[in-house]
């Protein structure tokens, strides 16, 4: 009998469900799963301290890395993480937060000035603007920098006068203020043609006008809004975030539950509120993925992925401080043989897209304060079946399961009991045959095939399994 892999459902019973109770350390395909890089730390990478925000991006064909401890900003390069801005009272819980605008990075806390990065002058940042509002939240809106929960006022979102973001004078120019009569704390603003500001409960649209009025204010969602700021990331039109109900993603009309069902009540179930603050998450342009850690740690040592394009759900142990989308930076292949080493020792092709300067990618910051990427060996893989009656009423004598993938390192675990009541026994099957069958004698009621692929295995894909077993008795 042929089993193919379904998808994650931890929220849905074990039995009677199409998926899977575990899919760890993989990425959904269009039919199975794929392995999932660990991470690999970049040259000089290791911050001073811990990350609490992180940014970059491409201006004049040079690409900018950012990172920001609690007290300095720092842009990395080849002689590693280098200060260009000191003195900062950030903290962990609203971190620091990066923006682009024109040429310019901005940056912001919540409790300094804006900070603003010119390419020009490359050792330093200096404040935006004497008039600039103190901001937790930044973003661009067609050619206005909205800030929010601006001069420490949870509820107010500023913005700077169109196209120049040094004049926040209200009533000068088209420099304005609006403070949102409901919903709760600001807790993100997504930027683009229109503004997006997500509040606790409740998330309103920001159009621009081009009146007296400068923007026009319209609540798409009523009690749903954002409840943990460093959940939220975006990717084209879409918005990925945490609510009080689950995760949810929003185009800028509508909301949808993305979690209902498959993965929400189980990560809920492992938040804790005290590390709401320390959670981040970023969408991998390259697979389409967005991902979030858990805050149950500090550091954070779990994540959940979600391949919204198939509307698939996995999670991997990964330790991290900040996730953060990012571009590659030009790397001359003197600088991988200083290293790696060598080139064939880094695993690059002289061709590679990560060799050349604003190639999109997610980067992180690991539990030791360094900066890397998921590009290292493949994790350890685990994938569980649901619960299975292959003989309805009676046993099943399951005499062999042959795994549906090209790993060729493979371990079957199979999970048995006699009642659904009855606590899951598990015997474990390393050897296997030439053909990649795994031969078991082992008589249950109720089973579940636990597929294993030890970590720096090579391989693409697992699908599913088949199982030959005979009826043998009543249960």
């Amino acid at each position: 009998m042929r089993q193919i892999f379904g998808a994650w459902k931890p929220d849905q019973p074990a039995h009677l469900q199409d998926g899977l109770v575990r899919a760890h350390g993989v990425v959904p395909i269009a039919n199975g799963y794929a392995p999932l890089r660990s991470f690999s730390p970049a040259p000089s990478g290791t911050l001073p301290a811990t990350c609490v925000g992180a940014g970059a991006y491409r201006t004049s064909d040079d690409v900018h890395v950012f990172a920001a401890t609690d007290s300095a900003i720092y842009r990395y390069g080849a002689a590693g993480h280098v200060a260009i801005r000191s003195g900062l009272a950030s903290s962990p819980d609203v971190g620091v937060r990066f923006c682009p605008f024109n040429r310019f990075m901005l940056a912001t806390n919540g409790v300094d000035p804006i900070q603003k990065f010119d390419p020009a002058s490359p050792t330093s940042m200096t404040a935006l603007a004497a008039g600039a509002p103190t901001a937790r939240f930044l973003a661009v809106v067609r050619g206005f920098v909205v800030a929010g929960y601006a001069t420490n006022d949870p509820l107010r979102v500023a913005w700077s006068d169109n196209g120049d973001p040094a004049n926040w004078t209200a009533g000068t120019g088209e420099a304005g203020f609006q403070i949102m009569a409901s919903g709760g704390d600001i807790t993100g603003i997504v930027g683009g043609e229109y503004g997006l500001i997500f509040q606790e409960n409740r998330i309103v649209r920001m159009s621009y006008t081009a009146d007296d009025a400068i923007w026009q204010f319209d609540e798409i969602a009523t009690d749903i809004g954002c409840i943990a700021p460093w959940s939220l990331a975006t990717y084209g039109k879409l918005s990925f975030f945490l609510s009080n109900k689950g995760f949810m993603a929003c185009d800028g009309v509508t909301v949808e539950a993305v979690g209902i069902e498959t993965v929400d009540r189980a990560f809920l179930s492992m938040l804790d509120r005290t590390y709401l603050d320390r959670m981040s998450a970023a969408v991998d342009p390259r697979s389409s993925t967005y991902i979030v850690s858990v805050p149950s740690a500090n550091p954070a040592t779990q994540v959940y992925l979600y391949q919204f394009a198939l509307r698939r759900w996995t999670t991997a142990s990964l330790t991290s401080e900040r996730i953060f989308p990012a571009l590659a930076q030009s790397v001359s292949l003197d600088a991988l043989d200083a290293a790696y080493g060598s080139l064939d020792a880094g695993g690059w092709s002289i061709d590679s897209a990560m060799l050349r300067g604003g190639y999109p990618l997610l980067m992180l910051f690991d539990g030791s304060h360094r900066l890397g990427t998921l590009s290292g060996p493949n994790m350890a893989a685990t994938l569980v079946d649901g619960l299975k009656e292959f003989v309805p009423g009676g046993k099943a004598r399951i005499r062999s399961v042959r795994p549906l993938t090209d790993a060729s390192m493979t371990t079957i675990g199979l999970l048995g009991a006699d009642g659904l009541s009855d606590s899951l026994d598990e015997t474990v099957h390393e050897m296997r045959t030439a053909s990649g069958v795994h031969r078991m004698r082992r008589s249950c009621g109720f089973c579940s095939v636990k597929l294993s692929i030890p970590a720096g295995t090579a391989w693409t894909y697992a699908q599913g399994y088949d199982v030959d077993f005979a009826a043998g008795g009543r249960a």
